[in-house]
């Protein structure tokens, strides 16, 4: 059975690389949605449509989604973005679990002193967090 939650959570550690782009088609009504929330520092505007990327993560596939809020927090922005058809809204999902299992490689290293190659950390990451992860049927 997959996991039913809408939100994935974006780590804070790794930074975002956000650019405003046109409007290239309306969201498909038919999927469910699945959002992703992360931090800006700047505010954008709801409605806008952005592309997402990473810095250090060669090969990430071409995401795009719509900004539906943005708040401000203490010294960023908090951003809710959906994602504009089922086929995003999945390479969105994949994208943020190369970034988990990069934060959690991260974490392992600061808080038990063991240094994981990218194999070890997503086999860890996989067998403790998978299951977990949202997916909203994807």
């Amino acid at each position: 059975m997959r996991n039913q939650q809408r939100v994935i959570r974006h780590p804070d550690e790794i930074p975002l690389d956000l650019q405003v782009v046109e409007q290239s088609h309306m969201p498909d009504s038919n999927i469910m949605p699945l959002d992703l929330v992360c931090k800006s520092p700047a505010m954008l505007a709801s409605g806008l449509q952005v592309s997402i990327s990473a810095d250090g993560l060669l090969n990430a596939p071409f995401i795009t989604g719509q900004i539906l809020w943005c708040r401000a927090r203490y010294d960023h922005y908090e951003l809710n973005i959906r994602f504009s058809s089922a086929e995003h809204a999945q390479r969105m999902r994949m994208f943020e679990q190369v970034c988990h299992i990069r934060h959690y490689r991260q974490s392992v290293k600061e808080h038990q002193g063991r240094t994981l190659s990218d194999e070890e950390a997503a086999l860890e990451w996989i067998a403790k967090y998978a299951a977990l992860f949202p997916s909203n049927n994807l």
